[in-house]
């Protein structure tokens, strides 16, 4: 049968199993985050549907970290939205960057997190202005893009 399982995953982003409806991974499955202790889901909860976990041809085979958006409504997953919401205040937080640098990373960050026309001008920006700080606002910075955004925003920013 082609097509995906399930996943289970926390409201934080903590993968429990990729293999929910088999009895490997429904023997792991939790209620409870053993990482974090936040509830668990294996559907979106915006339209239900269920998150995809690994490909049922090749069970062994999972990505290590979870959606950003749900495939079929769009929307953002929980795990995303905190991040966003995480990265968004420290970003406003942050007294080392001047108000007009502030304002343009904050707007980037829905670029970064989607592959959309401004994803490139987005990865640039960030990696102009985060470069500013350093230290450990550089570093929570950088592990927003590495947890939520594509594959073409991690290679811009860390310049590879």
């Amino acid at each position: 049968m082609p097509g995906y399982l399930q996943r289970q995953t926390c409201l934080n982003g903590h993968i429990i199993s990729n293999f929910v409806g088999t009895p490997h991974g429904n023997a792991h499955m939790q209620a409870f985050c053993s990482e974090c202790g936040e509830s668990t889901i294996i559907n979106c909860l915006s339209c239900g549907m269920p998150q995809h976990g690994s490909l049922r041809d090749l069970p062994i085979i999972s990505d290590p970290k979870p959606d950003a958006f749900c495939w079929n409504c769009g929307k953002q997953y929980p795990w995303t939205e905190r991040q966003f919401a995480a990265t968004a205040t420290l970003v406003n937080e942050e007294e080392l960057l001047s108000k007009e640098d502030r304002r343009l990373l904050a707007s980037s960050l829905s670029d970064l997190i989607s592959d959309t026309p401004n994803t490139a001008l987005a990865a640039t920006r960030f990696r102009r202005i985060v470069a500013k700080v350093g230290g450990t606002f550089k570093t929570a910075m950088y592990k927003f893009v590495v947890d939520v955004s594509s594959e073409t925003v991690r290679k811009i920013v860390m310049g590879e």
